[in-house]
């Protein structure tokens, strides 16, 4: 390992000396409203897509309301001076369309348009909605496929498509790849569907199409050029069906992204201008997004439009009248809602048990864990006898330490051990599964980039910790660290490094499998959890079924319905989320994590990290769940009472959901400070919620989306089922959407040569709060003139975050305050002329944009805005 080591700090020192400041901002930019709205994700699909403001933003920016001042050098221009584009236009109009070509007179010798919402529109409301419409189809009902795994699998393919060939284009083969749970011929079905159902929901935009026979009458060449999933065989059956035949043999050329291995943002402009053969400023270009269409292609020098269907108003009216289609099932009347029975049928076992209705543990271990671990019983019991009737020789095993409770309820329910528990662990699972190249891509493609953390990738590839900190340091001197990080990952003396740690790993896991299970060829052996996502049972399958010889299958208690799951896993409940981590708490057994396995294949165990109190206390709830379990069970045994698997489920299902959503006050109490000790805090344990901590958390959120179920709880059910329909439905709402108020802010921003001053809207928060995003730029200044509209206010806190939402710094204490008293959080502005000042603070180290995030509470307006009385004379 020493070698390594040596590489990657002489590599340090070799970056650190050519090491050159990066470009800055354009001032012109820095207060460009557009900028400060949500981050725009590549949407899996074909042409990029703008799905601003998902419920999934943490904040959002204020808009521009008035004119800006600025001093200007008189040969600055807001296009750079190379551009040579026709009246400087940069965008067009549906009114613009038909007259477009005779503003560029003889001087356009190759028109080219993008597809889909240029030339192609589709019926639905976005590209999202198509996968809705294919959930509906024959083909993907049989298979149970619902719209969000379609979305999901493309995630996953765009994120190991750049591992695999450097590329960031996919195929349809490529997303239904990740539909593992599919055999190859039911997603070469399904790839087929959604090219039909596209066939069935786009049209042809007219004043596109009578375009390109104008372009065509003046001996135009015409192209497609388009972003997209689609190879060009499939967008050409696509457009063949919706376009006049003259129109479409008038197009003498289909560009589409993936047959590159390059989108229009990066290279495929370049090889449309080579094929074309033409000088680019001969070619223009037309489509949708801004960057794809029109800043990559005048960049190469080509004519680029950018095309605005709909003004911004026209837009948000759009998006809000999307959000409403979603949620008119809200408002529809039977039979056309969906309307399910509600079943309770445990409701004779607590009249007749002695219930002590005040006892938080009856209340959470009797009343609500107990029926979900009796259904979950018959459910794994039904499925032990229905293997065996098929003449499989079945053996379970409880994952401990998460499954305990599941073993003693399964007994408790059968009147007999079933199964035994085994001290296998999905790090472990995972980290011995690395045997090449391939299976550390398939790992590192699971996680979402939103949440990869370096520090933790490399500790489940199992590399030093004085490896992976030389790693991260080199990763970070990057103007993209993921992407470095996940390439030098791929450096040969590392992925050495890794096979052989995961080898020796293996072999530890191997002796503990052949030792502690006893498994013999031709087994099937089921691994009983709480589960979720199925990992231990996916990786084990990937890593030692053909070694074995045997089946390895998963029985759950909840499991996603990801696309990517095991396909021999089944579960008691299938959801989308998970929201339970106080039932799975209760469910362990009262010893630390297996770590590892000595060279015996005996497990190694980490020592007990949560409290003697904590598990005092889960004790008391296992007993109850145990208590309620032979009480059922003897109560339907008795009174000869049987009930269908799906009535069990559905009110299985119903008590955790009770339990994670609408917790009532004593379940708050009893689970205060409880704590989860699979996280990487300073002890290893994190607090799984803060009552107290919510109140300041939704002060700093536009909507509770993001909040815990049960610190959402102690603000009112009005706000659980406001996040709990935002996640359901996928609202595409925005910060300001949630509240139409707004709070005016005037700002300064810039250097002593140039400024920029302009009047923003901050967004409404909770309590009376508003959040702004102001930019930041190494070295200039951001001044907020607080007494323009304020005589009081408080300013909750100030803090720099990155592109992706992150907090990097607070910088609240790095205020210069000009006629403002400051009493803590509280702020009096003397004066109109009253200004703080965010000291500017050089972080050399910054290679994208950052932003300052500015949470304040207006407390006393200035006369002027106070706001008017009804019936006042305007």
């Amino acid at each position: 390992m020493q070698h390594i080591l040596e590489r990657l700090t002489a590599k340090i020192r070799q970056t650190d000396g050519d090491q050159h400041s990066s470009d800055k901002f354009r001032l012109e930019n820095l207060l460009d409203h557009e900028l400060f709205g949500e981050i725009l994700p590549r949407i899996p699909g074909d042409d990029l897509y703008r799905f601003t403001g998902h419920p999934d933003a943490m904040v959002d920016g204020g808009s521009l309301t008035g004119k800006t001042t600025e001093r200007r050098k008189p040969e600055d221009r807001l296009l750079p001076s190379s551009m040579r584009d026709t009246h400087y236009r940069t965008n067009i109009k549906v009114h613009d369309i038909p007259t477009i070509l005779d503003d560029f007179g003889d001087s356009v010798k190759v028109l080219s348009l993008d597809c889909f919402d240029t030339l192609l529109w589709r019926k639905t409301s976005t590209p999202r909605d198509v996968f809705a419409v294919l959930a509906d189809n024959p083909v993907a009902r049989r298979l149970g496929i619902a719209p969000h795994q379609r979305v999901s699998a493309a995630a996953r393919a765009y994120r190991v498509k750049p591992l695999e060939n450097g590329s960031g284009e996919i195929d349809l083969g490529d997303i239904y790849r990740f539909f593992t749970s599919l055999s190859r011929e039911e997603r070469e079905l399904l790839a087929e569907a959604e090219i039909r159902t596209e066939m069935d929901v786009c049209f042809a935009f007219s004043p596109y199409v009578e375009l390109i026979r104008l372009a065509h009458a003046r001996g135009i060449k015409v192209i497609i050029v388009s972003d997209t999933y689609l190879r060009e065989y499939e967008l050409r059956r696509l457009l063949a069906r919706h376009l006049p035949e003259d129109v479409m043999q008038s197009i003498s050329k289909i560009y589409c992204s993936v047959d590159y291995e390059t989108s229009k943002s990066d290279a495929l402009f370049q090889f449309v201008i080579k094929e074309c053969g033409v000088p680019a400023a001969q070619l223009l270009h037309i489509g949708d997004n801004d960057v794809a269409d029109a800043q990559a292609p005048r960049k190469l020098g080509v004519r680029a439009l950018h095309f605005l269907p709909f003004d911004h108003e026209v837009t948000d009216f759009l998006r809000l009248q999307h959000a409403a289609s979603s949620l008119i099932v809200l408002d529809q009347a039977a039979p056309e809602a969906v309307i399910l029975p509600c079943y309770s049928p445990f409701r004779p076992i607590f009249a007749v048990a002695n219930l002590q209705t005040y006892a938080p543990e009856t209340v959470i271990g009797y009343m609500s864990f107990g029926p979900v671990l009796y259904a979950y019983a018959r459910f794994l019991i039904d499925e032990v006898e229905a293997l065996q009737q098929q003449g499989k020789r079945v053996k379970v095993f409880f994952l401990l330490r998460d499954a305990y409770l599941l073993s003693a309820a399964c007994e408790a329910y059968a009147r007999k051990p079933v199964g035994k528990p085994v001290r296998i662990r999905k790090f472990l699972a995972i980290a011995a599964s690395f045997k090449t190249r391939a299976d550390v891509d398939y790992y590192i493609s699971g996680i979402e980039h939103e949440v990869d953390d370096f520090h933790a990738t490399a500790k489940q590839l199992l590399i030093p910790p004085e490896v992976t900190e030389l790693l991260v340091r080199i990763a970070h001197q990057s103007a993209d660290p993921q992407t470095a990080f996940h390439q030098l990952l791929h450096d040969d003396d590392v992925l050495e490094l890794i096979f052989k740690k995961s080898f020796d790993l293996r072999a530890r896991l191997a002796r503990y499998i052949s030792k502690e299970l006893n498994v013999e060829e031709g087994d099937t052996i089921i691994f009983a959890d709480i589960a979720y996502y199925g990992r231990t049972q996916e990786y084990l399958s990937r890593t030692f079924s053909e070694e074995l010889k045997v089946e390895i299958i998963g029985r759950y208690l909840v499991a996603s319905d990801e696309p990517y799951r095991p396909p021999n896993g089944k579960a008691l409940i299938t959801t989308s989320c998970w929201d339970y981590d106080l039932f799975e708490q209760c469910c362990i057994l009262k010893e630390g994590m297996v770590v590892d396995y000595d060279l015996e294949g005996e497990p190694v165990l980490d020592g007990i990290k949560l409290s003697e109190r904590q598990y005092e206390m889960v004790a008391k709830v296992q007993d109850e769940c145990l208590r309620f379990i032979n009480d059922a069970r003897s109560f339907f045994t008795k009174s000869g009472v049987t009930h269908e698997f799906s009535i069990l489920q559905r009110a299985a299902h119903a008590a955790l959901f009770r339990h994670g959503y609408m917790p009532i006050e004593a379940e708050l109490e009893y689970f205060e400070g409880f704590q989860n000790d699979k996280f990487m805090g300073p002890d290893g344990t994190k607090t799984l919620f803060h009552l107290d901590g919510a109140w300041k958390n939704v002060r700093c959120l536009p909507s509770p989306y993001r909040l815990g179920a049960f610190e959402t709880r102690s603000l009112g059910l009005d706000f659980v089922f406001s996040g709990l329909v935002q996640r359901r439905f996928q609202l595409d709402l925005r910060p300001e959407d949630m509240n139409v108020r707004s709070s005016p802010l005037k700002v300064s921003v810039g250097s002593i040569r140039e400024y920029k001053v302009s009047s923003l809207r901050a967004h409404p928060l909770h309590d009376g709060y508003f959040s702004i995003m102001l930019p930041y730029e190494s070295g200039t200044s951001v001044k907020m003139l607080l007494g323009e509209h304020y005589v009081w206010l408080q300013i909750e806190g100030i803090q720099l975050l990155n592109n992706a939402r992150r907090v990097c710094s607070d910088v609240s204490s790095s205020l210069d305050l000009e006629e403002i008293n400051r009493d803590g959080e509280i702020y009096q502005c003397l004066s109109q002329a009253s200004a703080a000042t965010i000291r500017p603070v050089d972080f050399r180290q910054l290679k994208t944009p950052h932003y300052y995030h500015v949470i304040f509470r207006p407390l006393v307006l200035r006369a002027s805005d106070q706001p008017r009385k009804p019936g006042a004379s305007q």
